[in-house]
């Protein structure tokens, strides 16, 4: 059976949204921000872009560049709620739709041609259905996977769409800069670029082991990337409960001591809120971002035990961590999101010996957690913290 991948990419999401919200925005420069002095524009709209302003500029270069800008602080629910609206609505198309970044959709088509027709002309549907229902102008892309389908979106304007058939994916990708690359940001690009590497068709003839002494691990995926091969699976979207916390640090921290002593303040409220509510966490997701508006997120399991203890969830959102800030750029703020909950539970142990490290940890838990019930959540707290409350 072909397979048939639709990418669908509204631009400027939230700036667009803002605009719907209030039609009088749309007639001057807008950008939405976070408040405060070291705020980084996170969308600007079409008059915004025209006058120089762009995602990722702080906030008070932006102000200085243009004098009019109006500055609308992000408002994360309303975008998620359309987000997820956007979701629900493609799924009467398809039963498999991932969304990826707000504004970003993938529809996997493959085996609906008798129902919907070819599947450009699904994609057409698609484009009328975001403008009809939500207002929202988007680009498609159509092709056999979700990496060349997002390429191929990028290719073309809003209300069209690129289709690239099975089978031409090399010779579409050829004549491309290797900055369309979904993951190839300007560092890869420039370090390329002095083995003057231009286009991806200059990267994907190449062979591996040209590429690993300069990116090492990381030559591997660079050649894939270059030659379109893509099997990664359309992942349905599915609602489930969660818990997120969110820190904004007060100045832009890249101590990785103090990092640290932020994380396990979260995982401490975190831990506090899953124990009131008699649930333990299955998994964790950690989102990170730096001072230049760059977000990176990596994701553990959180290993099956019977109770929320601090210190234990502590050492899977450390690693997690570590292995996610990597980059000499000072951090901004950081979020922690818990799911798959379960119903805790406990066991006795086989041997006496063999639960006695857990048991001493849950007594320390219990008796942190009494003092904090009777004389409040800042009465006590653990010594790797006090870097973070400093």
């Amino acid at each position: 059976m072909e397979r048939a991948v639709v990418h669908l990419h509204v631009p400027d999401f939230f700036a667009v949204l803002e605009e719907l919200r209030d039609p009088s925005r749309a007639r001057r420069p807008l950008v939405v921000a976070d408040p405060g002095g070291r705020a980084v524009i996170l969308a600007v709209n079409r008059v915004a872009r025209r006058e120089g302003l762009h995602e990722g500029m702080p906030y008070a270069a932006a102000v200085r560049r243009c004098r009019a800008v109006q500055v609308v602080p992000p408002d994360r629910p309303f975008y998620r709620r359309v987000h997820e609206t956007i979701l629900e609505d493609l799924a009467a198309f398809s039963p498999l739709v991932e969304g990826g970044p707000f504004g970003r959709y993938f529809v996997d088509l493959s085996g609906t041609r008798r129902l919907w027709g070819p599947a450009t002309d699904t994609a057409c549907r698609l484009e009328e259905r975001l403008l009809r229902r939500h207002g929202l102008a988007s680009r498609a892309g159509c092709a056999g996977n979700k990496l060349v389908s997002q390429v191929a979106a990028e290719c073309v304007g809003v209300g069209d769409v690129s289709r690239v058939f099975p089978g031409g994916e090399r010779t579409f990708l050829r004549g491309l800069p290797v900055e369309v690359l979904p993951g190839v940001g300007g560092k890869t690009a420039a370090r390329l670029m002095d083995f003057n590497i231009r286009t991806v068709g200059e990267l994907a003839v190449l062979s591996p082991g040209e590429l690993f002494p300069v990116f090492g691990g990381h030559a591997l995926r660079l050649l894939r990337l270059a030659r379109g091969e893509d099997d990664l699976p359309v992942v349905p979207f599915e609602k489930e409960a969660a818990l997120r916390l969110v820190r904004d640090l007060e100045r832009d921290e890249i101590d990785r001591e103090r990092i640290e002593a932020v994380l396990f303040d979260l995982v401490e409220e975190g831990g506090w809120m899953l124990r009131r509510r008699n649930r333990i966490p299955g998994r964790m997701l950690l989102e990170v971002r730096y001072a230049d508006g760059m977000e990176v997120q990596g994701a553990r399991d959180v290993g099956w035990a019977g109770q929320v203890l601090d210190r234990v969830l502590f050492e899977t959102v450390r690693d997690c961590a570590r292995s996610v800030i990597r980059r000499r750029v000072a951090v901004r703020r950081m979020a922690v999101t818990w799911t798959r909950f379960r119903v805790p539970w406990r066991q006795l142990a086989l041997f006496p010996d063999a639960g006695a490290a857990g048991e001493r940890e849950r007594r320390i838990q219990e008796a942190v957690d009494a003092v904090r019930r009777r004389y409040g959540r800042g009465a006590v707290f653990w010594g790797v913290t006090t870097l973070g409350h400093a």
